[in-house]
């Protein structure tokens, strides 16, 4: 230690220098430090979801569990696999064994369901992701007397505003903080901070019904499966393999997909022998709307939906909050009169308080 010591006082431009280091090694790994509630870890689970409308759950089972788990039950690295079997969907849950490398697992599971050919016609693509713990950070409830569609467009909207809302990730809210933080975006050590992961939630999906009228039916002598034959055909995005030329490759795709109810309506049926088109709207009812789910959200005491905003494990949890609150603010005064935004469900304020209690405790100790 005297060696120390009598090095230091004669080098004191190196220990001034060193020590200057120090402090801005600290300063910056206090701005950079991640403020969080719990961290979040992968479960070791994979889930394979598929959509199948209108099924009971036992065609579920037979038609969608049964042939995901014969397909990816003897996949090395899985430990158990469980089904869930209900009205309109099938989910399979595959726990990987501790130690088991989850993403390379999560490439064969999905490689292996792609394979399966005989799902029902009506069911939807497998949906193959890891599930992750992640808690919520802050929900905004966007609530009023509108109608349904309206409601869902706004919180749509507010989405998509959020997603594209950019902040420089800072520690606290004093003025030197925001002041070093804009120094070290400028000199590029720290990336805007923003909003990746948001949910809507107590709102129902768009859906588009056809009911098909038995008596319109009889009078263009149609059957009901020429009917869904056309509907099916008449809505497809599909690739079409590739050309090869002296020039280079052209790709072939097949870009017929429809999205409202008008254009459902123009599907061509059949042609009568006068020339005459008939065509879906002439024989069927469509109707643009949601899903039939009994889904009712209210927030003091109105009808309501909730866009919740999340973090990822790389994003600190005050930042992200603070974003939803300054867009909230803002948004308030652009609201139309029959509509109102709150914020709901933050829990970056804990965190804050717990922050706010321990530097009090550390100054008094000083």
């Amino acid at each position: 230690m005297r060696a120390l010591g009598n090095w230091s006082i004669k080098n004191n431009v190196s220990v001034n220098l060193i020590m200057i280091f120090i402090i801005m090694a600290g300063i910056f790994t206090v701005i950079k430090m991640r403020r969080e509630v719990f961290p979040q870890f992968s479960l070791d689970m994979i889930i394979v979801s598929v959509a199948y409308p209108g099924s009971s759950p036992e065609e579920v089972e037979e038609g969608i569990c049964i042939k995901i788990e014969e397909q990816i039950q003897s996949i090395e690295g899985i430990k158990t696999l469980r089904s869930t079997a209900r009205e309109g969907s099938g989910d399979v849950v595959a726990e990987i064994e501790t130690g088991a490398d989850v993403l390379k697992i999560l490439d064969e599971i999905k490689a292996e369901v792609d394979r399966i050919d005989t799902f029902p016609d009506e069911a939807e693509e497998p949906l193959v992701m890891e599930i992750v713990n992640q808690d919520p950070t802050i929900s905004v409830a966007i609530y009023g007397e509108v109608p349904e569609k309206r409601m869902r467009q706004i919180a749509e909207g507010i989405r998509d505003d959020l997603l594209d809302v950019r902040m420089v990730a800072h520690q606290g809210s004093g003025g030197w903080q925001n002041m070093i933080a804009s120094i070290l975006k400028r000199f590029r050590f720290i990336q805007p901070e923003s909003i990746t992961h948001i949910d809507l939630i107590g709102v129902r999906d768009y859906e588009i019904s056809v009911q098909v009228s038995e008596e319109n039916l009889r009078r263009y002598r149609l059957s009901f499966d020429q009917v869904v034959s056309a509907v099916r055909d008449g809505s497809i995005d599909l690739p079409g393999g590739q050309i090869k030329t002296d020039q280079g490759e052209i790709l072939i795709r097949a870009k017929g997909q429809l999205y409202t109810g008008r254009e459902f309506e123009k599907i061509p049926l059949i042609t009568l022998n006068d020339g005459t088109v008939v065509r879906l709207g002439q024989v069927a009812k469509v109707i643009d709307g949601f899903e039939d789910l009994d889904i009712r959200t209210r927030f003091n005491g109105k009808p309501a939906a909730i866009i919740q905003v999340s973090r990822t494990s790389e994003q600190d949890i005050i930042e992200i909050a603070k974003m939803a609150r300054t867009y909230v603010q803002a948004l308030k005064h652009d609201l139309p009169k029959d509509l109102d935004v709150a914020i709901w469900g933050d829990i970056s304020t804990m965190v804050e308080s717990r922050i706010d209690l321990m530097l009090r405790n550390g100054l008094q100790g000083i």
